[in-house]
C-alpha cells in the first residue's frame, strides 16, 4: 500500500485540520442541517442511550462512518491493532513473531505448521500442539486471529506460550523472544513432465520478487525448458513488488503499470534485466481471486507477448489505496488512484462488467498486435474453468459448508489421528471417507444416505486434501492435486508443444480460430 512522504503529509494535515475545524464554525453560523443533527444525536446518545459507549468510542464509530459512506468499497479506518493484523495478513510483511501456523480446532488454537528457523522450532514446539497460554492468559475459546495478535509483536520482546501435547496431555510452559518472521512468497517449486516448471505464488510480500526470481533460476538449472507461474487465489500485495516482479520477465525499462490519480500520471518500468531466458516459454494460471498485483504482472505480460494467461478472468481490483497516518496510530486508508496496463486496459472492474459478454469488451492489441480484451479485470487467452462439482456434490458442500466451524474441528480432529499413515504416496482408504461421514452425523450433519452416495467423491476431496496439506510438505501435497488440476494440465501441455514463447501464442491463437 503505497504511503505519502512525510513531507506531503504534513502538507495534508496542515490544510485538512482547519478544513474540518472550519466546517463546524461555519455549520454553526449558517445553521448547517447536517452538522446540528449530529451534534444533537451525538449529544443525545452519550447521555440518554441505555447502552451508551464512551467519548471516545462515540468519535471513533463518527469517523468509521465517515468512511463507510465514501462510494469506495477499500476505504477504511484501522485502530493500531487492526493496522498492524491488516499489514500481517494481507501485505505479509517482515513482523516480529515465533514462526507458527495455527488452526482452530475443538475450541482450542492448534498449531498447523511450524516454520523453520523461528523461535517455536528452537523450543520444540511441534505440529497438533494446543495453544492453552499466551502470557498470564488462558487461550480457551480464543481465535486464531486473537492467538496471532497476542503472538506477534516487536521483535525482540519477551512471549510466554503453554502449550499441551493433546494425545499425551503433557504440558510445557516456554520463555520465547520474538523474532523477525519473513513468510516465504514461494513456498516450493518443481519440475512438471516435459522440462516445464512450476512456480506457486500465493501473495505479494516484501520478498516475492526475490523468491520468485531465485526460483526461475533454480528451474533453469534443473533444465526447465518452459515455466508456469501460479497466480490462481493470490489477492496481491504490494506495487512495488509487483513490478519488480514483471522484470523478471520483460526488458529493462519496458512500462508495466499506468498509476493514475487526480494529480499525478505516473508510468511505472520494469527495472530489468529479465531472469527468464529470452524465448522460453511462459504460461501464467489467473483465476477469479487473482487481484491487484496478480493482475499488474498478469496483464503486462500479457500486453507484451510474454506469457499465455490460461484460466478464467481475474477480479478485477485496478485501485491505489493511499495510507494517511492518523494520531494515536490508528491510519486511514482510501483509494487515490486507477491502475492501468501498458495498452490502457483499465484492470479495475465496474459495475457492470461482470455480466458483461466477452464479445461486448472493448478490445485492445498486445505489442505484437494480438487481440486482447479489456473492461475489466484480466481475460485469459485460453478460458479453461476449474474443475467442477457434480449437482450433488455441491449440495453436500452446502450443508456441511452450513456450519464451517463445527466442519473445521471434525475434519482436523480426524486429520490429526491420519496423519501418522499420510506418508508420501499414500493411498487414500474408502474406510477414512466413512469414518468422516460417521463423525459429521455425530456432529450434527444430517447427511441423507442418497447424499452421501452421490457425493462421496466430494467428501474424499475434502477429507485427502486437508490431510495432505496437513501432513505433507506443500511440494507433496501439490504433487497427490496436481493430475486433476486441469488448469495446470492444459497449461503444461501447451508449454510441452511449443519451443519458444512465439509458437506457443500462435499454436493457441490457431485454436482459438477453431
Amino acid at each position: 500500500m503505497p504511503r505519502l512522504s512525510l513531507r506531503r503529509l504534513a502538507a495534508a494535515f496542515a490544510v485538512a485540520a482547519p478544513l474540518v475545524l472550519g466546517g463546524f464554525i461555519l455549520g454553526r453560523a449558517r445553521g448547517d442541517t447536517g452538522f446540528r443533527v449530529f451534534q444533537a444525536v451525538f449529544a443525545i446518545v452519550g447521555r440518554d442511550a441505555l447502552d451508551s459507549l464512551t467519548t471516545d468510542s462515540l468519535y471513533q464509530n463518527a469517523a468509521r462512518g465517515v468512511v463507510a459512506g465514501l462510494d469506495d468499497a477499500y476505504a477504511d479506518l484501522f485502530s493500531p491493532e487492526e493496522y498492524a493484523r491488516f499489514n500481517r495478513n494481507q501485505l505479509r510483511n517482515r513482523y516480529g513473531g515465533i514462526g507458527l501456523r495455527i488452526t482452530a480446532t475443538n475450541g482450542w488454537v492448534t498449531v498447523w505448521r511450524v516454520m523453520d528457523g523461528g523461535p517455536a522450532q528452537a523450543a520444540g514446539i511441534e505440529r497438533g500442539d494446543r495453544i492453552v497460554a499466551v502470557d498470564d492468559s488462558s487461550a480457551r475459546g480464543w481465535s486464531t486471529d486473537r492467538v496471532s495478535s497476542n503472538l506477534t509483536g516487536t521483535p525482540g520482546t519477551p512471549v510466554r506460550v503453554t502449550i499441551e501435547r493433546p494425545h499425551t496431555g503433557e504440558r510445557r510452559a516456554l520463555a520465547l523472544t520474538r523474532a523477525v518472521i519473513s513468510l516465504p512468497a514461494v513456498s516450493f517449486t518443481t519440475m512438471l513432465d516435459g522440462g516445464v516448471g512450476y512456480i506457486p505464488l500465493t501473495s505479494f510480500s516484501d520478498r516475492s520478487a526475490r523468491d520468485v526470481a531465485e526460483a526461475v533460476r533454480t528451474l533453469q538449472g534443473q533444465g526447465a525448458q518452459s515455466i508456469v507461474l501460479d497466480l490462481r487465489g493470490n489477492p496481491g500485495g504490494s506495487l512495488d513488488q509487483a513490478v519488480s516482479l514483471t522484470s523478471i520477465f520483460l526488458e529493462a525499462g519496458q512500462p508495466v503499470v499506468r498509476v493514475l490519480s487526480r494529480r499525478d500520471d505516473d508510468t511505472l518500468r520494469a527495472p530489468g534485466p529479465p531472469v527468464v531466458r529470452a524465448g522460453t516459454p511462459v504460461a501464467v494460471l489467473i483465476d477469479g481471486l487473482s487481484a491487484s498485483a496478480s493482475e499488474i504482472v498478469a496483464g503486462a505480460l500479457q500486453d507484451y507477448d510474454r506469457a499465455l494467461l490460461v484460466g478464467t478472468t481475474s477480479f478485477g481490483k485496478g485501485l491505489v489505496q493511499g495510507g494517511y497516518p492518523l494520531p494515536d496510530g490508528w491510519v486511514l486508508k482510501l483509494t487515490t488512484a486507477h491502475w492501468y496496463t501498458p495498452s490502457g486496459r483499465l484492470i479495475q472492474r465496474t459495475r457492470g462488467d461482470s455480466a458483461r459478454a466477452d464479445s461486448l469488451r472493448p478490445k485492445f492489441r498486445s505489442s505484437n498486435g494480438r487481440q486482447i480484451l479489456g473492461g475489466g479485470g484480466i481475460v485469459p487467452d485460453v478460458v479453461v474453468r476449474s474443475d467442477s462439482l457434480t449437482p450433488p456434490e455441491l449440495a453436500l458442500g452446502r450443508l456441511v459448508s452450513g456450519r464451517a466451524q463445527v466442519l473445521n474441528d471434525v475434519l482436523d480432529g480426524y486429520v490429526g489421528e491420519l496423519e501418522p499413515l499420510a506418508v508420501p504416496g499414500y493411498a487414500f482408504q474408502p474406510a477414512w471417507r466413512e469414518e468422516l461421514l460417521r463423525r459429521l452425523r455425530t456432529a450434527g450433519f444430517a447427511i441423507p444416505d442418497s447424499l452421501a452416495v452421490q457425493g462421496a467423491h466430494y467428501l474424499e476431496r475434502l477429507l485427502d486434501g486437508r490431510l495432505a496439506n496437513y501432513a505433507l510438505t506443500d511440494a507433496a501435497a501439490f504433487q497427490r492435486t496436481a493430475p486433476r488440476d486441469t488448469q495446470l494440465q492444459q497449461a503444461a501441455e501447451r508449454l510441452r508443444r511449443a519451443r519458444s514463447q512465439r509458437e506457443l501464442l500462435t499454436l493457441a491463437m490457431a485454436e482459438h480460430r477453431n
